[in-house]
Protein backbone atom coordinates (compact mmCIF):
# COMPACT_ATOMS: atom_id res chain seq x y z
CA UNK A 1 0.00 0.00 0.00
CA UNK A 2 3.03 2.48 1.11
CA UNK A 3 4.58 1.41 -1.88
CA UNK A 4 1.86 2.30 -4.58
CA UNK A 5 0.97 5.96 -2.92
CA UNK A 6 4.65 6.69 -3.08
CA UNK A 7 4.87 7.97 -6.28
CA UNK A 8 1.56 9.77 -6.38
CA UNK A 9 2.66 12.07 -3.67
CA UNK A 10 6.29 12.95 -4.86
CA UNK A 11 5.24 13.49 -8.59
CA UNK A 12 3.41 17.49 -8.89
CA UNK A 13 6.22 18.50 -7.01
CA UNK A 14 8.80 18.00 -9.89
CA UNK A 15 7.01 20.40 -12.60
CA UNK A 16 6.48 23.40 -9.95
CA UNK A 17 9.88 23.41 -9.21
CA UNK A 18 10.62 23.98 -12.62
CA UNK A 19 8.13 26.48 -13.49
CA UNK A 20 9.72 28.69 -10.79
CA UNK A 21 13.28 28.67 -12.24
CA UNK A 22 12.05 29.29 -15.66
CA UNK A 23 9.71 31.98 -15.22
CA UNK A 24 12.66 34.73 -13.62
CA UNK A 25 14.59 33.22 -16.53
CA UNK A 26 12.01 34.34 -18.96
CA UNK A 27 11.33 37.68 -17.68
CA UNK A 28 15.34 38.61 -17.83
CA UNK A 29 15.68 37.31 -21.24
CA UNK A 30 13.08 39.88 -22.64
CA UNK A 31 14.57 42.85 -20.58
CA UNK A 32 17.89 42.35 -21.99
CA UNK A 33 15.98 41.91 -25.90
CA UNK A 34 14.11 44.97 -24.71
CA UNK A 35 17.28 46.74 -23.83
CA UNK A 36 19.46 45.40 -27.19
CA UNK A 37 16.79 46.84 -29.39
CA UNK A 38 16.68 50.00 -27.57
CA UNK A 39 20.79 50.56 -27.80
CA UNK A 40 20.49 49.42 -31.72
CA UNK A 41 17.66 52.12 -31.86
CA UNK A 42 19.40 54.66 -30.35
CA UNK A 43 22.72 53.42 -32.65
CA UNK A 44 21.13 53.80 -35.97
CA UNK A 45 19.56 57.11 -35.13
CA UNK A 46 22.82 58.87 -33.99
CA UNK A 47 25.39 56.70 -36.17
CA UNK A 48 22.89 54.94 -38.93
CA UNK A 49 23.81 56.80 -41.78
CA UNK A 50 27.77 57.27 -40.81
CA UNK A 51 27.87 53.48 -40.74
CA UNK A 52 26.41 53.26 -44.21
CA UNK A 53 28.59 55.60 -45.77
CA UNK A 54 31.58 53.87 -44.01
CA UNK A 55 30.75 50.67 -45.24
CA UNK A 56 29.92 52.22 -48.68
CA UNK A 57 33.07 53.72 -49.16
CA UNK A 58 35.45 50.66 -48.27
CA UNK A 59 32.79 48.77 -50.50
CA UNK A 60 33.98 50.93 -53.77
CA UNK A 61 37.36 50.31 -52.81
CA UNK A 62 36.87 46.37 -54.20
CA UNK A 63 36.17 47.60 -57.39
CA UNK A 64 38.24 50.91 -57.90
CA UNK A 65 41.55 50.83 -55.72
CA UNK A 66 42.51 53.91 -57.19
CA UNK A 67 39.68 55.42 -54.96
CA UNK A 68 41.91 55.14 -51.66
CA UNK A 69 44.74 57.23 -53.68
CA UNK A 70 45.07 60.88 -52.34
CA UNK A 71 47.20 63.56 -54.48
CA UNK A 72 50.89 63.49 -53.64
CA UNK A 73 53.08 65.89 -55.09
CA UNK A 74 55.67 65.94 -58.04
CA UNK A 75 59.05 66.69 -58.30
CA UNK A 76 59.16 69.90 -59.40
CA UNK A 77 62.25 69.65 -60.89
CA UNK A 78 62.54 71.36 -64.51
CA UNK A 79 64.61 69.83 -67.90
CA UNK A 80 66.46 72.35 -69.15
CA UNK A 81 66.72 73.74 -72.64
CA UNK A 82 65.27 76.07 -74.74
CA UNK A 83 62.76 73.90 -75.64
CA UNK A 84 60.21 73.55 -78.67
CA UNK A 85 56.97 76.08 -78.59
CA UNK A 86 53.79 74.10 -79.61
CA UNK A 87 50.30 75.90 -80.20
CA UNK A 88 46.33 74.76 -80.62
CA UNK A 89 43.12 76.21 -79.38
CA UNK A 90 45.00 79.93 -78.91
CA UNK A 91 47.24 77.83 -76.00
CA UNK A 92 50.95 77.64 -76.27
CA UNK A 93 53.24 75.90 -74.19
CA UNK A 94 57.00 74.29 -74.12
CA UNK A 95 58.10 71.01 -74.54
CA UNK A 96 62.09 70.03 -74.22
CA UNK A 97 62.23 67.70 -77.04
CA UNK A 98 64.29 69.29 -80.21
CA UNK A 99 62.72 69.03 -84.15
CA UNK A 100 59.60 70.20 -85.99
CA UNK A 101 56.48 67.16 -84.83
CA UNK A 102 54.52 66.19 -87.28
CA UNK A 103 50.69 67.76 -86.13
CA UNK A 104 47.45 66.02 -86.35
CA UNK A 105 44.86 68.99 -85.57
CA UNK A 106 41.39 67.91 -85.24
CA UNK A 107 37.93 69.74 -83.44
CA UNK A 108 38.79 68.46 -80.08
CA UNK A 109 42.57 68.06 -79.92
CA UNK A 110 45.64 68.76 -81.39
CA UNK A 111 48.52 65.35 -81.66
CA UNK A 112 51.96 66.63 -81.62
CA UNK A 113 53.99 63.71 -82.51
CA UNK A 114 58.09 64.14 -82.94
CA UNK A 115 60.71 62.24 -84.59
CA UNK A 116 62.02 60.94 -81.17
CA UNK A 117 58.62 59.50 -80.53
CA UNK A 118 57.29 61.93 -77.83
CA UNK A 119 53.92 62.31 -78.35
CA UNK A 120 51.83 64.95 -76.67
CA UNK A 121 48.05 65.27 -77.07
CA UNK A 122 46.42 68.65 -76.63
CA UNK A 123 42.74 68.61 -76.02
CA UNK A 124 40.42 71.95 -76.63
CA UNK A 125 39.78 73.34 -73.62
CA UNK A 126 36.28 75.24 -74.52
CA UNK A 127 35.37 71.45 -74.80
CA UNK A 128 36.08 70.89 -71.34
CA UNK A 129 33.53 70.36 -68.89
CA UNK A 130 32.80 73.52 -66.41
CA UNK A 131 31.35 71.88 -63.46
CA UNK A 132 30.73 74.84 -61.07
CA UNK A 133 28.69 76.78 -63.39
CA UNK A 134 26.79 73.79 -64.44
CA UNK A 135 25.73 73.16 -60.70
CA UNK A 136 25.07 77.03 -60.53
CA UNK A 137 22.88 76.84 -63.20
CA UNK A 138 20.56 74.02 -61.75
CA UNK A 139 17.31 75.27 -59.73
CA UNK A 140 17.79 77.23 -56.87
CA UNK A 141 16.65 74.56 -54.70
CA UNK A 142 19.09 71.97 -56.13
CA UNK A 143 21.99 74.10 -55.63
CA UNK A 144 20.59 75.85 -52.39
CA UNK A 145 20.85 71.75 -51.25
CA UNK A 146 23.98 71.44 -52.60
CA UNK A 147 25.67 74.21 -50.59
CA UNK A 148 23.96 72.92 -47.66
CA UNK A 149 25.83 69.80 -47.79
CA UNK A 150 29.01 71.79 -47.34
CA UNK A 151 28.24 73.95 -44.61
CA UNK A 152 27.38 76.76 -47.36
CA UNK A 153 31.04 76.77 -48.34
CA UNK A 154 31.00 76.11 -51.81
CA UNK A 155 33.82 76.20 -54.24
CA UNK A 156 34.78 79.24 -56.16
CA UNK A 157 36.17 77.48 -58.90
CA UNK A 158 36.36 74.31 -60.52
CA UNK A 159 40.13 73.27 -59.39
CA UNK A 160 38.75 74.03 -55.69
CA UNK A 161 35.57 71.65 -56.67
CA UNK A 162 38.52 69.23 -58.29
CA UNK A 163 40.90 69.07 -55.55
CA UNK A 164 38.22 68.26 -52.90
CA UNK A 165 36.97 65.32 -55.07
CA UNK A 166 40.60 63.77 -55.88
CA UNK A 167 41.63 64.00 -52.20
CA UNK A 168 38.75 62.41 -50.87
CA UNK A 169 39.11 58.84 -49.65
CA UNK A 170 37.58 56.21 -47.99
CA UNK A 171 39.99 56.71 -45.47
CA UNK A 172 38.66 59.72 -44.21
CA UNK A 173 34.96 57.84 -43.17
CA UNK A 174 34.25 56.76 -39.98
CA UNK A 175 30.65 55.11 -38.58
CA UNK A 176 31.01 57.99 -35.57
CA UNK A 177 31.92 61.02 -37.91
CA UNK A 178 29.52 64.06 -37.75
CA UNK A 179 26.41 62.87 -40.06
CA UNK A 180 26.68 66.11 -42.24
CA UNK A 181 30.79 65.24 -42.84
CA UNK A 182 29.43 61.73 -43.80
CA UNK A 183 26.68 63.18 -46.35
CA UNK A 184 29.95 65.51 -47.48
CA UNK A 185 32.81 62.44 -47.83
CA UNK A 186 29.67 59.93 -49.81
CA UNK A 187 29.14 62.56 -52.22
CA UNK A 188 32.76 63.38 -52.95
CA UNK A 189 33.90 60.09 -53.42
CA UNK A 190 31.15 59.24 -55.77
CA UNK A 191 32.14 62.69 -58.03
CA UNK A 192 35.59 61.00 -57.42
CA UNK A 193 34.32 57.73 -58.90
CA UNK A 194 32.46 59.48 -61.34
CA UNK A 195 35.38 61.91 -62.19
CA UNK A 196 37.40 58.67 -62.71
CA UNK A 197 41.06 58.27 -63.39
CA UNK A 198 42.84 59.37 -66.54
CA UNK A 199 45.77 57.34 -66.43
CA UNK A 200 47.74 55.40 -63.98
CA UNK A 201 49.34 54.33 -61.55
CA UNK A 202 49.73 56.67 -59.36
CA UNK A 203 47.61 60.26 -58.68
CA UNK A 204 49.74 63.73 -58.10
CA UNK A 205 48.91 67.46 -57.39
CA UNK A 206 51.62 69.42 -59.52
CA UNK A 207 51.93 73.63 -59.64
CA UNK A 208 53.78 76.03 -61.12
CA UNK A 209 52.48 79.30 -60.97
CA UNK A 210 49.16 79.86 -61.28
CA UNK A 211 49.60 76.92 -63.06
CA UNK A 212 47.77 73.51 -60.93
CA UNK A 213 46.15 70.60 -61.39
CA UNK A 214 46.42 66.71 -61.20
CA UNK A 215 48.48 64.10 -62.98
CA UNK A 216 47.55 60.58 -63.40
CA UNK A 217 49.97 58.41 -63.97
CA UNK A 218 54.35 58.02 -63.36
CA UNK A 219 56.11 59.16 -66.63
CA UNK A 220 58.99 56.33 -64.69
CA UNK A 221 56.70 53.67 -65.67
CA UNK A 222 56.59 53.80 -69.52
CA UNK A 223 53.12 54.85 -69.67
CA UNK A 224 50.98 57.03 -70.25
CA UNK A 225 50.64 59.95 -68.14
CA UNK A 226 47.28 62.32 -67.90
CA UNK A 227 47.07 65.97 -67.16
CA UNK A 228 44.48 68.05 -65.88
CA UNK A 229 45.61 71.59 -65.17
CA UNK A 230 43.77 75.02 -64.21
CA UNK A 231 45.32 78.72 -65.18
CA UNK A 232 44.74 81.47 -63.07
CA UNK A 233 41.30 81.98 -65.24
CA UNK A 234 40.07 78.12 -64.04
CA UNK A 235 40.66 77.09 -68.05
CA UNK A 236 40.47 73.25 -67.58
CA UNK A 237 43.31 71.62 -69.86
CA UNK A 238 43.65 68.30 -70.43
CA UNK A 239 47.23 66.86 -71.71
CA UNK A 240 48.69 63.04 -72.76
CA UNK A 241 52.42 62.61 -72.82
CA UNK A 242 53.36 58.42 -74.72
CA UNK A 243 56.26 57.85 -76.36
CA UNK A 244 55.19 56.24 -79.76
CA UNK A 245 55.47 52.05 -79.90
CA UNK A 246 58.81 50.88 -80.46
CA UNK A 247 60.38 54.70 -80.25
CA UNK A 248 63.91 53.99 -77.34
CA UNK A 249 62.84 57.52 -75.45
CA UNK A 250 61.50 58.12 -72.60
CA UNK A 251 58.97 60.89 -71.20
CA UNK A 252 60.41 62.26 -68.04
CA UNK A 253 58.91 64.48 -64.88
CA UNK A 254 60.80 66.82 -65.86
CA UNK A 255 59.57 67.18 -69.53
CA UNK A 256 56.44 67.38 -68.26
CA UNK A 257 57.15 70.03 -65.63
CA UNK A 258 58.04 72.55 -68.53
CA UNK A 259 54.78 71.89 -70.03
CA UNK A 260 53.07 72.56 -66.87
CA UNK A 261 55.16 76.00 -66.12
CA UNK A 262 54.75 77.08 -69.48
CA UNK A 263 51.20 76.62 -70.29
CA UNK A 264 49.60 80.26 -70.92
CA UNK A 265 47.52 82.13 -73.81
CA UNK A 266 49.03 83.40 -76.98
CA UNK A 267 49.64 86.64 -77.07
CA UNK A 268 46.60 88.11 -79.15
CA UNK A 269 49.08 89.75 -81.37
CA UNK A 270 50.52 86.73 -82.33
CA UNK A 271 47.32 84.61 -82.93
Amino acid sequence: MDTVNAPATAAPAQPAVKRKKREPDGARDAIILVILMVLVGVYAILFGLQTLVWGEAHHLIKYNAWVADVPDPVDASVTPGSGTLLRAFNFQFKVPWPGKPKTDATLTYTQFRFDSGHVVVFFDPEAQLDTMRALKNTSPLLYQQFSNVFGGQIFNTNYELYQAVYSASPAQTSPFMPSRDAIRANLLLLWKVSFGYDASPGLHSIQFGENRGFQFGDPASGRAVALRIFDGKDNQFRLIFIMAAGANGKVTQGDINVAVQTLQEVPISER
